[in-house]
């Protein structure tokens, strides 16, 4: 992603197939779905264009998918157009999303759960593109929309897809980083929509509130008596006073253990490692 453009230019080794994933599927299916609009012809053909390797420079930013494909030695450049959501479309979708723990817990780790357009269908959106929201620019002489460096263009950010799903919402206007930050937020609010304190939450809500924990300050402090709990506790069934000696060995080497672990990344932590 362009920190001055808010684009992301999309770099694929592999041009030759497409609809490996759930997400490039549904897109693939939505631009097929429109073939009674104008003469297939173009899909195949576009298909074989992209397939080869001809799409260039595909690039993805609010509202629009942009590339340049090479064919018969003429470069043409293309211009994708789908609607972005309004902001209140946005809250409603992420507040959607944030009820949904499934869904909440999926993208936060990354991956784009199938299910999720049944989340974006409870408050009447869709991250794929509907009938009539569909545009393109081409500076061919074509006058299908989608002409064939169109189709090309679609069917190879519909690739692009199986690598990073998060384009979808990037589209509809909000890329990977505003989408996890808006769902960290309305995770870790009340449905008041303002933030609790601890004092305000259950122990239960406090589990399930998320957030992100990398702004929690942490002062870890060396294990003291880790055997402690053992030896109140006294020789498990069936054993005597040798067996607790060794439980809490086990259990001193264990914490001696993760203490390690602990204060070694630590220390990379404060070196800046």
């Amino acid at each position: 992603m362009s920190p001055a453009t808010g684009r992301s230019t999309i770099t694929r080794e592999r041009q030759q197939t497409f609809g490996a994933t759930w997400s490039s599927r549904r897109w693939i299916r939505a631009l097929e779905s429109l073939g009674a609009t104008y003469p297939n012809t173009r899909l195949p053909r576009g298909r074989s264009l992209a397939r080869n390797g001809a799409v260039q420079g595909l690039q993805v930013g609010p509202g629009e998918v942009t590339a340049r494909v090479e064919q018969g030695g003429r470069t043409y450049r293309v211009t994708l157009n789908l609607p972005v959501f309004t902001d209140e479309e946005w809250e409603a979708a992420v507040r959607a999303l944030a009820g949904q723990l499934q869904h909440a817990a999926g993208l936060l780790q990354g991956r784009m759960p199938e299910s999720i357009e049944e989340t974006f269908g409870q408050v009447g959106l869709t991250l794929f593109p509907r009938r009539g929201e569909f545009s393109s620019q081409c500076g061919c002489r074509d006058t299908g929309d989608p002409c064939v460096h169109g189709a090309a263009v679609h069917y190879t950010f519909a690739g692009a897809l199986e690598d990073n799903p998060f384009l979808l919402p990037a589209l509809r206007g909000r890329d990977r980083e505003e989408l996890l930050a808006g769902l960290r937020a309305a995770r870790s609010a009340p449905s008041g929509g303002t933030p609790a304190g601890p004092a305000e939450l259950s122990a239960d809500e406090g589990f399930f509130a998320g957030g992100d924990l990398t702004g929690v300050a942490l002062h870890p402090l060396p294990p003291v008596a880790p055997d402690r709990m053992v030896r109140r506790l006294g020789p498990p069934p069936g054993g005597d006073e040798a067996d607790t000696e060794a439980l809490a060995e086990l259990v001193r080497r264990a914490a001696g253990y993760a203490w390690g672990i602990l204060s070694g990344a630590e220390e990379q932590r404060a070196e800046g490692g």
